[in-house]
């Protein structure tokens, strides 16, 4: 018994040792404030693209902006005084908010997270949620940089998704978005393309159009406008001004983070567009000055506003000065099956036998799936089924040998898409005693020291 006491003090103070370390190095993350800005500064840039008669970053005069809105494409409409693509019809059709990093590349995130929305909408599905590369535009699509091949130090999001559509040399010869896992983001435009996935051309999902409004100044005619674009095409992408004053929008984000708080109108002279968000919706509020804010999703991290989103007062800042759409067609790409789920023990006995479900669905439609299982003991289960989408599936296993193991799984349609893997560990040892067991289990919920403690416990024997 004082064994048993002794081996179950060693755990405990492992715990308390990683759990303290942790806390500090989690205060300190927190802390961070992400440089993530997509500033353009007046001495920064060349008089091409800045002087006191083109007080926004474009080689052309503000009067011209104003004269590019086709009502023929768009359709003014009657719009609800609330509307929001993060909470429309209960679910949430937005994907999370990301981090642009010390890079200029606001133009890039708004345009690849106005994509994965729509795609989301288009296909009926919130929970598809594809997660595009930016760095794909950065290294692969340098024309879409305002100075050619320098993305970091700015660009349009409508330039990005015209080239992503474009099958010409400078659009890299295809038409789609690459996923990020062939890509992964860097924050630099020094990335050579060469660095994305040798089968990268099988990972592009096509764009079908977009298009770009210069709608000027704040009006009741611009919110209508901005209104109806957002529930007839999805979620958009807005330039603004972002004041040089560290008191202001940036900072703001880092101090405020309840989904009810809002940037305030403040009066400003405009010298320059020079950050793109993302705007997804809008509420009417007669008790603002100006009668309500939009509702937007930054590029700033998730520790700015709320989860990474912004509300921000009617015409403040100069929002929706340039606005920008894009449009996917559901019937031309074929979804992988969504990530399968595991649900079983993760703990047991060697040679007793464990009862594992199994289950995913076709996020497009209703393909039938197939499962491939690896239980991590070399013995697998290759492309059983097929099942329907949906079904749960229930496989039993039997590990004789004491270890950790990693039982991994992935499904595939009748197309032969695969979905990523899902993983879940199971502890098998010769004897755990009820005690033992609700400890792990609780232990659970700090997965990056639950390795440890799963290798202590294999030292003392267990």
């Amino acid at each position: 018994m004082k064994k048993y006491f002794f081996k179950i003090g060693l755990i405990i103070g492992f715990i308390i040792i990683l759990f303290g370390s942790s806390f500090v190095s989690g205060y300190n993350e927190n802390e961070k404030n992400s440089e993530c800005e997509c500033l353009f500064y007046k001495n920064n840039i060349g008089n091409n693209f800045f002087n006191e008669n083109y007080p926004v970053i474009t080689p052309f005069p503000l009067d011209s902006f104003k004269n590019n809105i086709d009502f023929d494409v768009i359709e003014i409409i009657d719009t609800p005084d609330e509307f929001s693509w993060k909470n429309f019809e209960g679910r949430d059709w937005t994907t999370p908010a990301k981090d642009q990093g010390n890079c200029g590349s606001c133009g890039v995130f708004a345009a690849i997270g106005v994509l994965e929305s729509v795609i989301n909408i288009r296909e009926g599905n919130p929970n598809i949620d594809p997660d595009f590369s930016e760095q794909y535009v950065l290294s692969c699509l340098p024309a879409a940089a305002l100075q050619y091949g320098e993305g970091c130090s700015g660009g349009m999001g409508y330039k990005a998704l015209e080239l992503m559509m474009n099958t010409s040399p400078e659009g890299n010869y295809h038409n789609g978005a690459l996923f990020d896992t062939c890509f992964p983001y860097q924050a630099s435009d020094d990335i050579p393309c060469e660095d994305k996935c040798s089968d990268w051309d099988e990972n592009l999902v096509p764009i079908t159009d977009c298009d770009q409004i210069w709608a000027g100044n704040d009006s009741p005619e611009n919110r209508e406008l901005i209104k109806s674009l957002i529930i007839e095409k999805g979620p958009i992408c807005v330039y603004m001004q972002v004041p040089l004053n560290p008191n202001t929008f940036h900072n703001w984000g880092y101090r405020n983070h309840k989904p009810t708080d809002y940037f305030p109108y403040r009066e400003e002279e405009l010298y320059w567009l020079n950050h793109e968000v993302m705007l997804l919706g809008w509420k009417d509020d007669p008790s603002i000055d100006n009668g309500g804010y939009w509702i937007g999703k930054n590029s700033w991290g998730t520790f700015w506003g709320y989860d990474g989103f912004f509300n921000i007062e009617y015409g403040s800042c100069y929002i929706g000065y340039v606005i920008e759409w894009v449009d996917y067609d559901p019937s031309i790409y074929d979804w992988r099956p969504n990530l399968p789920t595991i649900d079983g023990p993760k703990f047991g006995k060697s040679g007793q036998e464990n009862k594992y479900s199994f289950s995913t669905t076709d996020p497009d439609g209703n393909d039938d799936f197939y499962l491939y299982i690896d239980w991590g003991d070399n013995t697998l289960e290759e492309w059983i089924g097929p099942f329907e989408s949906g079904e749960t599936v229930y496989v039993n296993h039997t590990w004789e040998n004491k270890n950790l193991y990693t039982i991994k799984a992935k499904a595939k349609d009748i197309n032969n898409k695969e979905s990523d893997w899902i993983t879940q560990k199971i502890f098998i040892s010769r004897n755990i005693n009820p005690s033992t067991q609700l400890l792990l289990r609780w232990f659970e919920n700090f997965q990056d020291w639950f390795k440890v403690i799963i290798y202590i416990m294999q030292i003392l024997n267990y």
